[in-house]
């Protein structure tokens, strides 16, 4: 499928046993690959993430997100000089993590990975209204860090483990979408 991608053939659905496309999903990184076809529904069955897939005219998959909860420690943000950090009252900010992303290789820029996001943050708001949830999270490979600077991301450097990025929620928007 070459050229724009119309997004009112897409359906974002939970990943499933019988779910179009999975085995045709090619990513440049083969871990990418490898989770969504092994061990992202094993990860659903442990409640410990849940794989959302970007179905595109129910055969091809342009791409999923995996989501589960998580907390940023209030010192990392201090540490960033962030402003939310000064206003926020608890030592843990309540977060949710976008645990995995990826989009199918001969689909990439076309909006897929920021149209992702961008409902990723938004479950994060609806989120919010029933429990506690501030920021949207994730721990990125260093090649797609200013991608998700562009989409305004700040990054929190760690001296042991990997970079956290994070999204506060009350900014509403992704940039570029």
């Amino acid at each position: 499928m070459a050229g724009n991608i119309d997004f009112g053939k897409v359906d974002v659905k939970r990943l499933g046993k019988d779910t179009p496309g999975i085995g045709a999903f090619e990513n440049r990184k083969e871990s990418m690959v490898a989770y969504l076809q092994r061990d992202a529904l094993a990860d659903q069955e442990q409640k410990s993430g849940t794989t959302w897939v970007w179905v595109y005219d129910r055969k091809v998959v342009l791409g999923y997100v995996t989501l589960a909860m998580y907390s940023i420690d209030k010192k990392d943000i201090q540490n960033n000089r962030d402003q939310v950090s000064e206003r926020f009252p608890h030592s843990a900010i309540p977060a949710l993590l976008i645990g995995q992303l990826a989009t199918h290789i001969e689909h990439e820029g076309k909006g897929i990975g920021t149209s992702m996001v961008s409902w990723a943050v938004s479950v994060a708001a609806d989120l919010s209204k029933k429990i506690g949830c501030r920021m949207v999270a994730l721990h990125p490979h260093e090649d797609v860090v200013g991608w998700y600077r562009k989409l305004e991301f700040k990054i929190i450097r760690r001296e042991r483990g990997q970079a956290i990025m994070y999204f506060d929620i009350l900014r509403k928007n992704i940039a570029g979408s």
